[in-house]
């Protein structure tokens, strides 16, 4: 977020800059120079000639002057701020109003929108949790939904409410439009049940959505999604089984980075040979019986699960290699030298081992 706002209040610094010496040489007055916040200086400076901006002083009004600017270049000053700055500055100028309605990264955390509030705590009210997703459902209701391209959302379910997910179903039909490149949804209470809509990503960004991270909740497609840009997924506590979860990535060819962790309804897992990109895979105490890696250009992988029954299949081109269960040291003496010959680092950590006296 700071360097995002240096940026933009450098931008803003040239522009400004270059429209006051234009403004000298035609002797048509002189926009005074202010380094100082960027809050402050939108507020004194972003008002475009060509949209009256006024305010009422004792009955009179009053003109805010500004560089006039064309409309892309405002857009793009807009898009270099923070969320919270770039709300601001659509709520005191008109020049920006406009271009909010489509500012792409879209921000929703404890940390962004209340701050003074650890909504983590179990001792946070309902009253607290209320007023943060009143916050997030006003900006959202300004936004028409176009142009985002990243959305992070934490949603904090309100105890005891007859309706805990209403307003995150009517959210996520809001920003998740074609287009949108990462999606990372994360649900608190872990013990939430929302069933993310399928037909989201199925519909609406299939063919754009790049980085998804769930946290927190239930997925459970019918159907194969084919997310066919689809180059990170990371599910964490995610209720899906493992033919779910085959739905999920089919047709994923440009898959790179695979992450699964605390996702106990997966009992047996095939990564299918036509995931010919997936450099990077994570399995993490997700209680899995059976695990068959066929994806050949693995480079990196860690387990950290129990009792798994673990085939590599075709992949030989591991280099990094993480084993946290049981019998692991057995399981790499007896198997590693032929189906992974190019492990160049290997890390084993093994709660017991069973080893033959012959």
């Amino acid at each position: 977020a700071k360097h995002r706002r240096i940026m933009g209040l450098m931008a803003l610094n040239r522009l400004i800059s270059r429209q006051r010496e234009q403004k000298q040489k035609r002797n048509r007055g002189r926009i005074e120079a202010n380094n100082g916040w960027i809050a402050s200086s939108l507020a004194k400076r972003n008002r475009s000639p060509c949209r009256q901006d006024i305010n009422s002083h004792g009955g009179k009004k009053v003109r805010y002057p500004g560089p006039d600017l064309p409309e892309d270049i405002w857009r793009h000053i807009h898009f270099l701020l923070p969320m919270q700055d770039a709300a601001r500055a659509a709520r005191i100028s008109q020049s920006f109003r406009s271009s909010w309605k489509c500012y792409p990264n879209l921000t929703f955390t404890n940390e962004t929108m209340c701050s003074k509030e650890d909504l983590c705590m179990r001792t946070t009210g309902s009253n607290v949790i209320r007023d943060y997703n009143n916050k997030i459902d006003h900006v959202l209701r300004n936004h028409s939904g176009a142009g985002v391209k990243k959305l992070r959302l934490e949603y904090y379910v309100i105890p005891h409410d007859a309706e805990p997910y209403h307003h995150l179903t009517s959210w996520l039909q809001i920003a998740v439009t074609p287009g949108i490149e990462q999606l990372h949804l994360t649900l608190s209470p872990r013990d939430a049940t929302f069933n993310f809509p399928c037909m989201l990503l199925s519909e609406r960004c299939h063919g754009s959505i790049q980085y998804l991270h769930l946290a927190n909740l239930d997925l459970h497609p019918t159907f194969q999604l084919g997310l066919r840009t689809l180059k990170t997924l990371h599910l964490y506590n995610v209720h899906i089984t493992g033919g779910e979860l085959g739905c999920l990535l089919s047709h994923s060819f440009a898959l790179a980075h695979l992450r699964l962790q605390y996702c106990h309804d997966i009992i047996r897992l095939q990564i299918p040979c036509l995931l010919q990109r997936l450099r990077f895979l994570e399995v993490l105490e997700c209680s899995l019986e059976v695990l068959e890696i066929n994806a050949p250009n693995i480079s990196r992988f860690r387990l950290m699960d129990f009792n798994v029954q673990l085939s590599f299949g075709k992949s030989r081109k591991m280099k990094n290699l993480m084993l946290n269960n049981s019998c692991g040291i057995s399981y790499a003496i007896d198997n590693l030298p032929s189906c992974a010959p190019k492990v160049e680092t290997l890390t084993i950590h093994s709660s017991y081992e069973v080893f033959s006296h012959s």
